[in-house]
This record gives C-alpha cells, sequence and structure tokens, in this order.
C-alpha cells in the first residue's frame, strides 16, 4: 500500500497542495481560512489515514521529538528484569511527555559497531540522549555536546561526582547493602565468616559494605554467569568446606535460590544458622515466596528522573551550564532470610 500524501489530500478536497500544507501545519487560521475549509480537510486526512512525515516536519520546525537510549551489550535474553524495567519505564516516561524512544544498544567492542552508533545518531535528528554509562562509548560529550544535542547520563551503579552531559542520575548501591548489614545478627557474632557471590562482571561497589564489616573474614568469588544452577555448585562448595560461614550475600537476586537450595540440601536452617541476602528486589513476587531479603535497586526511579532530566535539558536549555548529578539510594527490604537484631 502506497503512503498517502498531502497531494492526496489536496486533490481528494480540490484544493492547491499549499492551501493543504498551511492547514495541515495548524497556520490555517493564521492565515484566514475558513473554518469550515479546515474542518473538511482535517476531516479528508483522517478517512485516507495521512500521516505526517515527521522527519520532514521536524526539518521544517528545527525540533525533533526523538530520544535516544544508549545502552550496553544487549544480553542473550532481553527479557531479564533489568533492561526490561529501564526499556519500558524510558518508553512510558518519554512517550507520556510527547516524545519518542530511538533504543540502541552497543552490541560488541569492535570499534566498527562503535562506528555504526556514532552513524546512526549522527544521521538522526535526536532531541536529546540518555546515556547509559556502563557502555563503552563516551563520544557523547564530542559529538553529541559540539552537535548542541543534550546528554543525560544514567548510572545503574556508584559512579563519579562528574556530569559529562547536562546531568548524570545515579545510583548509591551500598546504602541498602550497609543498612541491612548493621542490623545483621550472626550465631558466632564477630567471629563469623562471609561470602559474597558476584556475577561475570564486578563494576559494581554493592560488595564493599560486607567486606568492610568482615575485613579478612569476608571473601568476593566471581562467577561465569547469573544461573541459579552455578550459584548452588559454588555455595554447596563454599559451606560444605567452611563452617563459620553465616552470611552469604549475592550480587543479584537470581543466584538467591540456589544458595538457599544447597543450605537446604546440607542441612543448614535459613536464617538461624546462615543469614543470605539479595539485591535488587527486580521480582518481589519470587522474593517473597523465597522469604528473601534483598536490597531495592530503583531502576524504575532512575530512569524516570533521567527522562525528566533530558527533557528539562531539550525544553529549557541552559548552555554553558555545569551538568547535575542526583543520586538516588539504594534501600533495605527486609523478609525472613536474613536474621536481624
Amino acid at each position: 500500500m502506497e503512503r498517502v500524501t498531502r497531494a492526496d489530500v489536496a486533490r481528494e478536497a480540490g484544493l492547491a497542495p499549499s492551501t493543504v500544507s498551511l492547514i495541515l501545519n495548524g497556520r490555517g487560521r493564521q492565515v484566514k481560512i475558513s473554518e469550515a475549509t479546515i474542518a473538511r480537510v482535517e476531516r479528508i486526512a483522517r478517512e485516507l489515514n495521512y500521516i505526517p512525515n515527521a522527519a520532514a516536519r521536524s526539518l521544517r520546525s528545527g525540533n525533533s521529538h526523538l530520544i535516544a537510549l544508549l545502552m550496553a551489550e544487549l544480553p542473550d535474553d532481553p527479557f531479564v528484569p533489568v533492561v526490561h524495567t529501564v526499556l519500558t519505564t524510558a518508553m512510558i516516561e518519554i512517550q507520556r511527555r510527547g516524545y519518542l524512544l530511538v533504543p540502541l544498544f552497543q552490541s560488541s567492542d569492535d570499534p566498527s559497531d562503535a562506528e555504526v552508533i556514532r552513524s546512526v545518531m549522527g544521521d538522526t535528528q535526536l532531541a536529546g540522549v540518555i546515556r547509559e554509562t556502563t557502555s563503552d562509548e563516551r563520544f557523547s560529550s564530542t559529538l553529541l555536546w559540539n552537535m548542541g544535542i543534550p546528554v543525560v547520563g544514567m548510572s545503574m551503579i556508584e559512579a563519579d561526582d562528574s556530569a559529562d552531559g547536562a546531568a548524570l542520575v545515579r545510583i548509591d548501591e551500598s546504602a541498602g547493602v550497609a543498612a541491612i548489614i548493621r542490623r545483621t545478627d550472626l550465631p558466632s557474632g564477630e567471629a563469623a565468616h562471609a561470602v559474597f557471590i558476584a556475577g561475570p562482571n564486578t563494576n559494581h561497589s554493592r560488595q564493599n559494605p560486607v567486606l568492610a564489616r568482615f575485613g579478612d573474614r569476608a571473601r568476593m568469588i566471581s562467577l561465569p554467569d547469573w544461573d541459579e544452577a552455578t550459584a548452588y555448585q559454588a555455595a554447596f562448595t563454599l559451606l560444605s568446606q567452611d563452617p563459620r560461614l553465616e552470611l552469604v550475600c549475592v550480587a543479584d537476586d537470581s543466584q538467591a535460590p540456589g544458595v538457599i537450595a544447597a543450605a537446604r540440601d546440607l542441612d543448614i536452617p535459613v536464617p538461624e544458622r546462615l543469614s543470605v541476602l539479595g539485591f535488587g528486589n527486580q521480582e518481589p513476587r519470587s522474593g517473597e515466596r523465597l522469604g528473601l531479603t534483598t536490597v531495592e535497586w530503583p531502576l524504575r526511579e532512575m530512569t524516570r528522573l533521567a527522562v525528566q532530566e533530558v527533557i528539562a535539558a531539550i525544553e529549557s536549555p541552559s548552555p554553558g551550564a555545569v551538568g547535575r548529578v542526583r543520586t538516588l539510594p539504594t534501600s533495605p527490604v527486609w523478609r525472613t532470610s536474613v536474621r536481624a537484631r
């Protein structure tokens, strides 16, 4: 099916294309076209399912309503809670404000992949960009900023104080973990051991409160994936080898079922003998079923705030202003897998 054009609307209305363009651009009343003619053209446009060419309209007006969300490598499963939460929140919040989302992922470390993103973003008229800062791409301060496109950084983890763009929205990972660790009651007290089980990447800081409290009685291990089965094997080995291991923290809630299952199979009661602490609260119903004490990762709030910041920079630009840093704390979600004082 061919796309309906303004010429088609003009032909159906029996008017000059220039007259129809004035009406569909919202300038009909300004140039004194009659209300009856305006109403007739608008009715015909609806009946023909005429859709304005957004690219042409943005070129005429100098305005764009496209906001890009640049994220790091897309995981094998795009429906994992973290990606799903950020993408859907960004899409809803951006569309609610009258803009449209353009999601972009850096799919590899290959320089050619970065060039593809540069090309797309350089050739597409964008109103603004939200850059999730775990991406290796840092051209926002050069290519995009030099083009006058507002860029807002968005960090899911703890980040430096500097905003490389109009603003930076970041998360304080340690706050929620520290709040739980302060209230954790372990059978052996100061003699207890702890372990932090990370996944394939360790660029986060959520382990710091655990390592700070337990010192040389704590260790951190990194697993090759986030699978429950892998966490089970690691926890089973650790618990079998160390009778003083009384706190297991995981970098993501997805690992916690494996740890709890390992404790059960070793007849180690949770939380009487072993406390298990998760992180994320991205699947709260699963956490509730397990009784998992965890940490709320405010990804929705982070994304909403990043959208607010980029739209504020688009609609009320402040050239030369120093980008502000907004920090959101994590918070404890107490259930029953950690024994509290």
